[in-house]
């Protein structure tokens, strides 16, 4: 059983939304009706319902590592679907506000994912049904982002880098969320507000954004 959220199978429903933000996942549990904590220890967790439907939110705090652990403690309480709404920075073609539903991912070698597949290249693409369930919905950008360990080690050369190679944003769960995915056997969708440009910092208030796009994940589900 899960050792770090400290929840009954009946707490958690089959389709989890994951942000990295308590206080973002307050503000979805908000959204819904009758929204219950059922667990404080670590992660937060909300489980409750909107549109008829159940749904659960969790805060999976920052990076891959953190990520993972959510992960595997939820599917073990029978998570069958994971949607990742978070943040992300732009590398160059998209603005503060615009939104992106990432298809893949490139991470680095080794770190967590090292742990799970030593010595091979990871599975790192959403499940390709929901993801373009998602871009209709969202109206969103669709590409493949990358998915960095390091949040201050970002500059723009880091930007031009993977500018040149394809990728649109940069952010830190992506990869973590889809490989597990894959390995475990649920579904997986990343959508990402950007926040910044990569190299230029800016604090912008998104919560009228995220509010729509919950609202939105909702109705396709």
């Amino acid at each position: 059983m899960p050792y770090h959220i400290r929840a009954k199978p009946e707490d958690v429903a089959p389709v989890v939304i994951g942000v990295g933000d308590p206080a973002r996942a307050k503000l979805f549990a908000s959204l819904m009706e009758e929204a219950v904590l059922v667990n404080e220890h670590r992660y937060p967790v909300y489980t409750g319902s909107a549109a008829g439907k159940r749904i659960t939110v969790v805060a999976h705090g920052i990076g891959g590592p953190s990520t993972a652990i959510a992960l595997e403690e939820l599917k073990m309480l029978g998570m069958e679907t994971f949607i990742r709404v978070g943040t992300a920075g732009s590398l160059g073609n998209l603005n503060v506000g615009d939104v992106v539903v990432a298809a893949a991912a490139a991470s680095p070698i080794g770190g967590v994912l090292g742990a799970y597949y030593p010595g091979f290249n990871p599975p790192l693409a959403a499940d390709p049904e929901l993801t373009l369930k998602l871009a209709k919905a969202l109206r969103a950008r669709v590409g493949y982002v990358v998915s960095s360990d390091a949040f201050y080690a970002e500059d723009p050369h880091f930007a031009e880098f993977w500018k040149k190679r394809g990728a649109i944003a940069v952010e830190m769960e992506c990869a973590t969320a889809m490989a597990l995915g894959w390995l475990r056997g649920f579904k997986t969708g990343c959508v990402l507000v950007i926040s910044n440009i990569v190299g230029r910092y800016e604090a912008v208030d998104l919560r009228e954004k995220f509010t729509e796009i919950f609202k939105k994940i909702i109705e396709i589900l």
